[in-house]
């Protein structure tokens, strides 16, 4: 059985009834009136006071979008006339949830067993068989303040729903929450997530996030990595990577989330996968932040340098590589040695330049930190001795000296 309309709220005539009571009631609740004021007030449409109480008004403090007052009245009386079948669209039907408080359809229908039994033909209208099913993921992410986080996923409707809640704990004990609710879209072997989040009331954009799936049924996977872009608790804009770890449970999902022992498989994956826009409007270069300052000593990095590794066994390896002038791109000049990682940067206010290798091929080293004080870049010098560490090609420590030969590329 396939779903109508998977992203609209299809109801039986006599379920839209009970739906819009409790619209009524919650109407009525809100505003401390004693009773409904007339239809054109009520669903804001027409020549309705702006100044006065609408449910209109209401929505809009809800999401982020205009709202058409008259949309909800003619479905009303769609109901009213007896037409069998009453359809919402996505927007108002996620509008509707989020006034009467409830995270979806299935708590609706709970909170209403004693009024109405769930029909055939109702559950027919809303779900297949996969649809109804609800999976639940502990998520976890390197968030603020330097920590491994962790939070509740859950994801319906076929895998076309996500709700994220962000659990973070507190010094004394307690812990605060951050929600966030989205779509799911799948193309080609990712899943595409759009959320937005609840923001003084509002909702509002979220972020956004992509996990790879290949080419297996989302359902059947125990594990989605993936990378999220967003903004934080401090309103910084943030990216990295995170992982959905799936859970039996709600239950299991709620308790292990607020457990906070992260798993050590976990952290290796995400320790430091994290970065962060610092909320910045630069006039200048030199506020993009603390480092730009140094970007002239950075621009006379490219060049071609020559290294010779002396080790503390006093064994030699040499290594000769470029750094490109115009895209900063590093090139391994050795044709035995491949470069599986490489990096670059300034560090202690330009003074040092630290080189990070990682090697394959036929050397000695497997993995190197190289420390060179940056006097060549300055005085225009044609030699420089610094210090290295890592690991060889045996698993051994090693460190020493580097002589360093540079020819400069400007």
């Amino acid at each position: 059985m396939k779903k109508i309309e998977d992203y609209a709220l299809t109801l039986t005539s006599e379920f839209f009834k009970l739906l819009i009571e409790d619209i009524h009631n919650s109407f009525l609740k809100r505003h401390n009136l004693k009773k409904l004021p007339k239809n054109y007030q009520l669903y804001g449409y027409g020549d309705f006071d702006e100044s006065k109480p609408s449910l209109k008004t209401d929505f809009e403090d809800v999401g982020t979008e205009f709202i058409n007052g008259k949309y909800l009245y003619d479905k009303t009386r769609q109901a009213h006339k007896g037409r069998p079948i009453i359809k919402l669209n996505r927007y108002y039907k996620s509008i509707v949830l989020l006034y009467l408080g409830y995270d979806n359809i299935k708590e609706f229908f709970d909170a209403h067993k004693k009024d109405l039994s769930i029909t055939k033909e109702q559950l027919a209208l809303l779900y297949n068989e996969d649809s109804t099913k609800t999976y639940y993921y502990i998520s976890y992410y390197f968030g603020e303040d330097n920590s491994l986080l962790k939070g509740q996923t859950i994801i319906s409707e076929g895998f076309r729903k996500i709700q994220h809640t962000y659990v973070y704990p507190q010094d004394d004990g307690s812990y605060k929450t951050h929600y966030n609710y989205g779509s799911i879209v799948r193309r080609e072997d990712t899943l595409h997530i759009n959320t937005k989040t609840l923001l003084d009331g509002k909702l509002v954009e979220g972020g956004s996030e992509i996990y790879y799936i290949g080419h297996n049924d989302p359902a059947n996977t125990n594990y989605l990595v993936g990378t999220y872009s967003t903004f934080d608790i401090y309103t910084q804009p943030v990216a990295g990577k995170s992982i959905f770890e799936k859970c039996s449970t709600k239950e299991e999902m709620e308790a292990q989330s607020k457990d906070i022992h992260i798993p050590a498989y976990i952290a290796q994956e995400l320790r430091n996968s994290r970065i962060v826009a610092k909320n910045i409007v630069a006039k200048h270069y030199h506020e993009l932040s603390a480092d730009a300052p140094y970007a002239a000593i950075y621009k006379r990095i490219p060049g071609v340098y020559f290294f010779t590794f002396i080790t503390n066994t006093d064994s030699q390896q040499e290594l000769k590589l470029e750094i490109s002038s115009s895209d900063y791109k590093m090139k391994l000049l050795n044709e035995e040695i491949y470069l599986e990682e490489d990096d670059f940067k300034l560090l202690n206010k330009g003074s040092i330049l630290h080189f990070s290798f990682k090697f394959a091929g036929l050397i000695v080293l497997d993995r190197v930190d190289v420390y060179l004080k940056t006097y060549y870049l300055n005085n225009n010098q044609k030699s420089q001795e610094g210090v290295f560490s890592g690991v060889d090609n045996e698993n051994r420590l090693a460190c020493g000296t580097v002589l360093m030969e540079f020819k400069s590329a400007i």
